[in-house]
């Protein structure tokens, strides 16, 4: 008897450009603190295969993870966990909106970078781990969201 197994996950980041997505969604975010009213400070590691930081991933990748993962409460930062702006099938159905807006730059917007010059670089067997402090503009990002149709926040349940 011969019995064949698909993983789902493969299947939807099957392709090229697929695959820097994926790197994406495999971000590990910490929150640092809590910034200015509806903005987090956060530290994100990405995986890359050169030494040089890429600081665009590293800010796609802070982007992606708050939209899709949320962030990870941390008590000793003042941080409380905040769940993901997006359900996580929102990327596949939508996935032309995602790829206009990371590719385009859309997302540079709600994130910039506290400081490049405190890098954390770890070597790894196959490449670097990359970790960068950045600040995501949290409720300028959901309201963005909810703005494209994407989201549906509080105010839609009382429109008539």
């Amino acid at each position: 008897m011969f019995c064949f197994c698909a993983n789902s996950q493969d299947r939807v980041f099957k392709g090229k450009k697929y695959k820097e997505y994926k790197s994406l969604y495999n971000a590990q975010l910490k929150c640092l603190g809590v910034g200015s009213p509806g903005s987090y400070s956060v530290e994100v590691g990405v995986s890359q295969r050169k030494k040089r930081p890429d600081f665009e991933k590293a800010k796609k990748a802070a982007v992606f993870s708050i939209l899709f993962n949320g962030i990870t409460g941390y008590t000793d930062y003042g941080c409380d966990t905040q769940k993901a702006i997006l359900n996580v099938d929102a990327f596949e159905e939508n996935a032309e909106y995602f790829k206009s807006f990371f590719e385009t730059g859309k997302y540079s917007q709600f994130v910039s970078s506290s400081n490049e010059e405190f890098v954390k670089i770890l070597k790894l067997k196959k490449g670097y781990k990359i970790r960068l402090k950045v600040v995501v503009r949290y409720d300028d990002l959901r309201n963005k969201m909810e703005k494209e149709g994407l989201r549906k926040g509080l105010g839609s349940f009382f429109k008539n």
